[in-house]
């Protein structure tokens, strides 16, 4: 072996996931708590309708801010063994800054309570100029607790755990949680179930899937879920490949993706049907590349592998698409419909209207916005849609079904600069440590894949979606590192 391949060997092997040291006692419990705190908000959000209940809020909110303690007791335990502060806290100064401009708009309401011919109304009163402002404080603050407790707890995965197999845990309780919501969802629609959970609790959408109220929400966390099955499929491809083992979790991890991934054309998410579609193509491609640089470093046939892995992919489609072939069929049919509508009108519709009375909002307040969770509220003012039967009046929009506008519009150009912010500072330090694992790369495609679908959906208005955004976002920055320093 010559000198200088030594590295570059170690550090494919590094990546291939060697065995973790052992730690010392202390931080190994940590890390197990900090397992069961993220794993546990996760499963009883995404099982308690998507966390779209009073009950879950609280449950986010009280069970999700012990992530504080978890912190300061990974902070502890480092000085007292003399060691630096974990170098991820760094990451939070823009959480700090959001928060206080939040804390800061709550104490400038911009909407007093009035009574209107016996009625009591909320009026724009206007606050302080030039200062942050909330319509609504009260919410602000709720939503901004949420927020929080959800960011933070998945944010100690790169503080406290210092083992690559404990993120793996979780990836899997995540996968396997997600299997389960999906089986029970297909069976739920299979029966023609009129409620959730087979009928027992009254949906107030009709688009409903599994435990989730809207399908759209439904189809986000599962672009994620199938993002972590892929991760995990690949991770124990390559270890299967390489200890030469006949039984390994891969099966697990493919089993997972097809049963997941095929209920998203099932729950009739067109959107996000199309975006699976480009999740589990690029997943294809990477391993067709994989195959194609391991035959040429190992020698071999590569004809089988590759012809073996398409077969693989068509069969998944297909069964896909027989599972779901009536939905599918009826949302093809809407969608032949919608597009000869846009043909005729010329434009969008409701939709684009909505998303520029949502930008005049916007523009009004282009600093720090109309205060976090204000939207519904203000957004009366600028909603210039009606009902096509005149006594329904104006159309009411709780969400702008678009969360990168809505932010905008709540927290103006500052406050998303600073959201922004609590992602990308991350996800840079990612970027001077190439190259990339498998695993932490399918995390961030889904990642990726789901902040870009909330330029027309409002997927993280979902508590369950937003708990699965950071845990896959945070799993992918602390697996990358750890592999990079093997």
């Amino acid at each position: 072996m010559n000198a200088p391949d030594l590295p570059v060997q170690l550090a494919q092997a590094g990546s291939a996931g060697l065995p973790d040291r052992p730690q010392p006692r202390g931080a190994h419990l940590l890390q197990l708590a900090t397992l069961l705190h993220v794993a546990s908000l996760v499963v009883f959000t995404s099982w308690d309708f998507g966390g779209e209940t009073d009950l879950a809020r609280v449950a986010i909110n009280g069970w999700g801010l012990l992530a504080v303690v978890i912190m300061g007791s990974a902070c502890t335990l480092r000085w007292r063994r003399h060691k630096s502060l974990p170098s991820g806290l760094r990451w939070l100064w823009p959480l700090a800054c959001f928060n206080a401009l939040v804390i800061a708009s709550a104490q400038n309401p911009s909407f007093t309570r009035a009574l209107v011919n016996g009625a009591e109304v909320l009026m724009n009163s206007g606050g302080r100029p030039g200062w942050p402002s909330s319509a609504q404080p009260v919410l602000s603050l709720r939503a901004l607790c949420q927020f929080d407790a959800i960011y933070l707890t998945c944010f100690n995965l790169t503080v406290v755990v210092i083992q690559r197999r404990i993120l793996r845990r979780l990836l899997f309780v995540f996968t396997a949680n997600s299997l389960l919501l999906a089986v029970m969802g297909t069976f739920q629609k299979l029966a023609h179930a009129p409620g959730l959970y087979f009928g027992m609790v009254h949906s107030p959408n009709e688009t409903f899937f599994a435990s989730f109220i809207y399908h759209n929400h439904w189809g986000a966390f599962t672009l994620l879920a199938t993002a972590a099955a892929l991760g995990l499929l690949f991770h124990h491809l390559r270890h299967r490949q390489q200890d030469g083992r006949k039984h390994s979790p891969a099966l697990f991890g493919l089993v997972a993706t097809l049963f997941i991934a095929a209920s998203v054309p099932l729950s009739a998410s067109r959107s996000c049907t199309v975006l699976l579609l480009f999740l589990l193509t690029g997943a294809l491609l990477s391993w067709l590349r994989r195959c194609y640089r391991d035959t040429r470093a190992n020698g071999g046939s590569l004809l089988l592998p590759m012809t073996l892995s398409v077969a693989v992919f068509a069969v998944g489609l297909g069964a896909i698409f027989l599972l779901g072939r009536p939905v599918i069929e009826a949302r093809l049919d809407t969608t032949r419909q919608q597009v000869e509508d846009l043909r005729r009108r010329g434009d969008f519709g409701a939709r684009q209207q909505l998303y520029a009375d949502t930008w005049h909002m916007a523009r009004d307040q282009p600093w720090f916005g109309w205060g976090l969770g204000s939207y519904a509220t203000v957004f009366r003012i600028y909603n210039s849609q009606y009902a096509v039967e005149p006594w329904f009046g104006q159309t009411f929009y709780a969400e702008a079904h678009s969360d990168w506008l809505q932010s905008l519009a709540e927290v103006g150009l500052i406050g998303t600069a600073l959201l922004l912010l609590t992602g990308l500072l991350p996800l840079v330090s990612l970027l001077r440590h190439p190259p990339w694992h498998e695993l932490p790369r399918a995390l961030l495609a889904g990642c990726g894949l789901v902040a870009l679908y909330a330029w027309v959906e409002f997927p993280f208005a979902n508590p369950a979606v937003m708990l699965a955004f950071w845990l896959c976002f945070f799993t992918a920055v602390r697996y990358h590192k750890l592999t990079v320093q093997g």
